[in-house]
C-alpha cells in the first residue's frame, strides 16, 4: 500500500535539485569547493558546477565532489546572528549540498553507502524551512521518489528519515494532501519504526523514533519534532492529528 500511496504523490527525482540549483551562484560553489581547507578546490569546483548546470554527477564522485559536499553538509550555523548577512548564503549552499547528496544515492550514481543519509535529510529539511523560496511541492515529489526507491519494506532504517521528511512537506503542500494519503504514510512510519528500532521500545505502544540517538542533545531531529507538535492541524481528521503529534513528541524525545 505504501508504494501506491507514494505514486499518488507523483515521485520525481530531478526537480528539487534542479530548482535549488537555479539559485546557486559560483560564489556558493566556491565556498563548498573550499570546505576541505581549500584542498583540490579547482577539481571540486568543476564537479560542483557540472552538477549545478546539468544535474549530472561524476560517475566516480567519492572524492570530487563527494568529500566537500559531505563536509559542507556537516557545517552548520545554529544562529543566523553568528554570521550576519551570510546566513542565507550558507543555507542555499547547504540545501544544494544535501539535495545533491541525496539525489546521488541512487542510480545511475549509487553513492548511497556511508554518507549518513539521516543527517543529510534533516539538514535539508531545516535548510528548506529557512529559505525564502518555497520548495514544498518539489520536496514532496523528491522524498516520495527517494522513499519509493529505497526499499520501503527493507532493513535499512534510513527509510524512516525519508518518510518523516515526506510527511513534513506533505503536511505543508498546497494543494493539500488528503487525510487518507497522510494516514497511510503516518501508519507506515509508525510500523516501520517499530520494526527497525526494536531495541528502543521501552514501553508498550511507544514509538522509537529516536533519530538523534548518538548525537549530543538537542539534535536537529529534536527541533523538527517540536515543529511537528506545534503544527496547526485543526482542519485534519482527529486521528491523523493525534498520530502526527505522537511522531512529534517521539522525535523531540
Amino acid at each position: 500500500m505504501i508504494v501506491e500511496t507514494l505514486n499518488r504523490l507523483e515521485p520525481e527525482s530531478e526537480g528539487l535539485l534542479r530548482d535549488i540549483s537555479a539559485h546557486i551562484s559560483d560564489e556558493m560553489l566556491e565556498e563548498i569547493a573550499a570546505a576541505d581547507y581549500g584542498q583540490d578546490m579547482e577539481q571540486h569546483f568543476a564537479a560542483l558546477k557540472q552538477i549545478r548546470d546539468t544535474g549530472l554527477f561524476p560517475m566516480e564522485m567519492y572524492w570530487f565532489p563527494g568529500e566537500v559536499l559531505e563536509l559542507y553538509r556537516n557545517s552548520w550555523i545554529e544562529n543566523m546572528e553568528m554570521k550576519p548577512g551570510h546566513f542565507e548564503f550558507e543555507t542555499w549552499a547547504r540545501a544544494f549540498s544535501c539535495a545533491a547528496l541525496l539525489r546521488a544515492t541512487h542510480e545511475p550514481w549509487s553513492y548511497g553507502d556511508g554518507i549518513a543519509t539521516d543527517k543529510t535529510t534533516i539538514r535539508l529539511i531545516h535548510s528548506l524551512r529557512t529559505l525564502p523560496v518555497d520548495f514544498t511541492p518539489q520536496a514532496v515529489k523528491f522524498f516520495a521518489w527517494l522513499l519509493a526507491n529505497s526499499e520501503p519494506e527493507g532493513g535499512d532504517d534510513q527509510v524512516c528519515a525519508y518518510g518523516i521528511a515526506l510527511l513534513w512537506f506533505a503536511l505543508h503542500r498546497t494543494p493539500s494532501v488528503d487525510d487518507e494519503t497522510l494516514m497511510v504514510l503516518v501508519n507506515w512510519i509508525i510500523r516501520r519504526s517499530k520494526e527497525l528500532y526494536p531495541k528502543l521500545i521501552f514501553e508498550a505502544g511507544s514509538l522509537p523514533l529516536r533519530m538523534g540517538v548518538g548525537n549530543p542533545p538537542p539534535s536537529a531531529w529534536d527541533s523538527l519534532g517540536a515543529a511537528f507538535f506545534d503544527l496547526d492541524l485543526s482542519s485534519r481528521a482527529p486521528a491523523l492529528k493525534e498520530l502526527v503529534q505522537l511522531i512529534g513528541v517521539e522525535l523531540a524525545g
